[in-house]
């Protein structure tokens, strides 16, 4: 037998769907308190943990029992409800509709419920009726209502793609406080889950609330991000309900954070290890990977500015990143200077520095003036990271190759490029190919990389520089390995295009370079150094200081993202012995 639905609708200020009709006895007993509700619409469904309550209904007979249903929840557009089923541990009843079925919503159907006094007087009937009497938002903050139970704060509330919403903030409560945090935005309503959100140390928070609140648990910060929970042109807020089911509201002030500059603050907080990396990221990542993709997605601008004449049809274009140490730059054009460089191939200084930019066209005219090369100046109009501003070189690259150089990568022998051209040309299966770098003092700073697993940062497969530090070994050669790194390689601009650059989805500048060796070993080319030619690379000299957090976590995120596109390529690589792996190209 099923039961029947004679009003429903949707009421903001109960944050839910309220339906009244009656329902066959469940096991003899009416169905009442907490249970599992779907609501089935025309197009679509509804569901979650409801609440019943039951109502005097002198009509039925035997038939059933009347009940007052309330289902916390979005309101959707899905149609015409078409039933509800209504479930415990001793099984589930359905209320069908018919043509007579009302639907109202907010106040018109608060009217028409006016069923209190008829509610049965007991605790879950005491509860729904809470429910139905709650106060709309009024745009006001209302949690000091609850001063002794709980104590709740939003630093900072960041919009990522379009409708989600990164909130940043800290919660006490005295022990068996809160029933449920939502946040509401018009009739969205989307639960923020503590138990699933990225935990963060406060001690500050401890320091001023602990005390009152009998809570001293340190890691009372938090970070979660909620994917579609913002409706167009409505205020968003927290809607806070304790376990007398009275709520209060927390109005939310969207953060002026966009970009690199929302992504710093997500990330400056954090210090996960260990078995806490994966999660943090799968949690956080995403939002991570669509503010990225939206400070990216405009229209994205840029000056040219040529000193001297550049080749028209260079052997290869150098595209060298500028970004901070812009000093470098002198250095390296006095050492690119040489026999001829500037008649065979192309530079391109793509300045990532904008407040540089004008610093940077001086010293270029400087440098033009004094040494005489050649240089093409990109100056982007925003400080865009590593794989932009090197896909932006390659945009109006006009060489027959590639090489991506690093502004703290120095060549002492006039003919380094010369000969790693040569390299590449003479190994039709060799995709990329790069020098041995080394320190200043002439030992190994980059000879290839493997593939290692560091248990600290979840396990995952980092690129890693074995030999590092040591003396080179005379006679190698060139030797094949998974990848290389995007401090200087060189293969052919058809190849570089082919595989569209470096991917722009790591932020700032790392694991890109591992990215395209993947990419293009993935079509059947090799990747090798070639231990003929040596250059000096001061390492990460170009870049600022990589001592803040969020830099770290920078990494950590590009981690995250390099090891869900390659995990099994990963693990394959780092089962061989590449350190003595000469492959197709070995020498």
């Amino acid at each position: 037998m099923s039961g029947c639905v004679d009003v429903y609708g949707y009421a903001v200020s109960t944050g839910g769907w309220l339906l009244c009709g009656w329902a066959p006895p469940l096991s003899g007993q009416a169905v009442s308190g907490e249970c599992g509700v779907s609501l089935v619409f025309e197009n679509g469904s509804v569901g979650g943990e409801g609440l019943v309550a039951q109502v005097l209904r002198d009509d039925l007979g035997d038939l059933g029992f009347g009940v007052l249903v309330h289902v916390p929840g979005s309101c959707p557009s899905l149609g015409r409800l078409i039933s509800a089923i209504v479930g415990g541990d001793g099984g589930s009843v359905t209320m069908q509709t018919t043509a007579e079925l009302t639907r109202a919503d907010d106040g018109a159907l608060l009217d028409i419920l006016q069923v209190q006094r008829l509610i049965s007087a007991d605790a879950d009937g005491d509860r729904i009726r809470v429910v139905m009497q709650r106060p709309g938002f009024s745009g006001r903050d209302t949690l000091g209502q609850f001063e002794g139970q709980l104590a709740f704060q939003i630093d900072e509330a960041i919009r990522y793609g379009g409708s989600g919403m990164l909130l940043n903030g800290w919660l006490l409560e005295a022990p068996r406080g809160i029933r449920q945090i939502r946040l509401r935005s018009g009739r969205r309503s989307t639960p923020v889950a503590l138990g699933a959100a990225v935990r963060t140390e406060r001690p500050d928070v401890i320091a001023k609330y602990g005390a009152a609140l009998r809570s001293h648990r340190v890691s009372c910060g938090f970070i979660v991000a909620l994917a579609d929970c913002l409706e167009p042109g409505e205020a968003a807020y927290v809607e806070i309900e304790v376990a007398s089911g009275e709520i209060g509201f927390l109005p939310i002030r969207p953060s002026v954070l966009r970009g690199l500059a929302a992504i710093r603050n997500t990330l400056s907080n954090l210090s996960p290890r260990y078995d806490e990396v994966q999660r943090t990221f799968d949690i956080i990542g995403p939002a991570l990977r669509l503010l990225n993709q939206e400070r990216l997605a405009g229209p994205r601008s840029h000056r040219e500015i040529v000193f001297g004449a550049p080749p028209t049809n260079p052997d290869c274009s150098v595209i060298v990143p500028l970004h901070g140490r812009i000093d470098y730059a002198e250095v390296q054009v006095a050492l690119l200077a040489r026999d001829g460089f500037g008649q065979r191939h192309e530079v391109i200084y793509v300045v990532d520095d904008p407040p540089a930019a004008a610093a940077v066209l001086r010293l270029a005219d400087s440098l033009f003036r004094r040494f005489g090369l050649p240089l093409r100046l990109l100056l982007p109009n925003e400080n865009v990271g590593f794989a932009p501003a090197c896909n932006a070189g390659l945009d109006i690259a006009r060489g027959r190759h590639i090489c991506f150089l690093n502004s703290d990568v120095f060549g002492l022998q006039p003919d380094w490029l010369d000969r790693l051209l040569a390299t590449l040309r003479g190994r039709p299966d060799l995709g990329i190919v790069g020098p041995l770098l080394l320190f200043e003092d002439g030992t190994i700073q980059h000879q290839g990389m493997r593939y290692d697993r560091l248990p600290e940062f979840g396990h995952w497969l980092f690129p890693v520089h074995p030999g590092k530090g040591s003396r080179p070994v005379p006679g190698r050669g060139l030797v094949v390995h998974p990848a290389i790194t995007g401090a200087c390689m060189v293969l052919s601009r058809q190849l570089a295009l082919d595989l569209e650059g470096f991917d722009e989805r790591y932020v700032i500048g790392d694991f890109e370079d591992s990215d395209l060796c993947l990419r293009a070993r993935r079509r059947g080319v090799s990747v090798a150094v070639d231990h003929g030619v040596s250059l000096i690379h001061l390492e990460r000299k170009s870049q600022a200081s990589g001592a803040e957090a969020w830099r770290s976590n920078v990494t950590l995120y590009n981690a995250w993202l390099h090891q869900a596109a390659w995990a099994a390529q990963l693990s394959a690589d780092a089962g061989q012995d590449w350190q003595d792996e000469r492959g197709p190209c070995g020498s």
